[in-house]
């Protein structure tokens, strides 16, 4: 038998690790309504990543579904889950940052809903731990470009990210 560590404060602040420099997590609450709920996705007076917003998409993840490793040169990606549950594991490989090799693993979904404001240069990917599909929203600072995207891959399984995926939130 072993004790679970402490992960949250009384008012529900992450104390379990250091969050990557730069990175952000802004936390939102649902508004109950007499139609069900609202929650605010993202506000500019918010302060959540300096840059404007130059496009906004979603992508849907199917049950376990896991996207690949990915990381822009200069683009800021702002995450908000509208639907489901995921994990959000963050992983710095900027040689030059103060927080270079640690890796941060959020989980946040409908029930608990935040924006995470990702620097250009970490390294992330996302799992749906829902039974049913997640929507990840992601309000960038500059929009895809087709011709040349800003957009870099790694496989999951990379030997440069010190981290697997496969294990459940216990």
């Amino acid at each position: 038998m072993r004790r679970d560590a402490r992960s949250i404060t009384r008012d529900w602040q992450l104390v379990a690790q250091r969050l990557i420099d730069g990175v952000t997590v802004h936390e939102v609450k649902n508004v109950p309504t007499t139609y069900g709920y609202l929650t605010e996705i993202f506000r500019t007076d918010w302060g959540l990543g300096g840059a404007g917003v130059d496009q906004v998409f979603q992508s849907i993840l199917e049950p376990g579904a896991i996207t690949g490793w990915h990381a822009h040169r200069d683009t800021t990606d702002r995450l908000f889950i509208s639907q489901g549950r995921v994990r959000i594991v963050l992983y710095d490989g900027r040689r030059a940052a103060p927080t270079y090799g640690t890796i941060n693993e959020l989980t946040f979904g409908i029930l608990r809903p935040a924006v995470i404001v990702l620097p250009p240069q970490v390294w992330h990917a996302v799992e749906n731990l829902a039974s049913t599909p997640s929507v990840l929203l992601n309000v960038v600072d500059r929009a895809y470009t087709y011709e040349q995207p800003d957009h870099y891959r790694l496989a999951l399984d990379s030997d440069q990210i010190p981290y697997r995926f496969g294990r459940r939130d216990g």
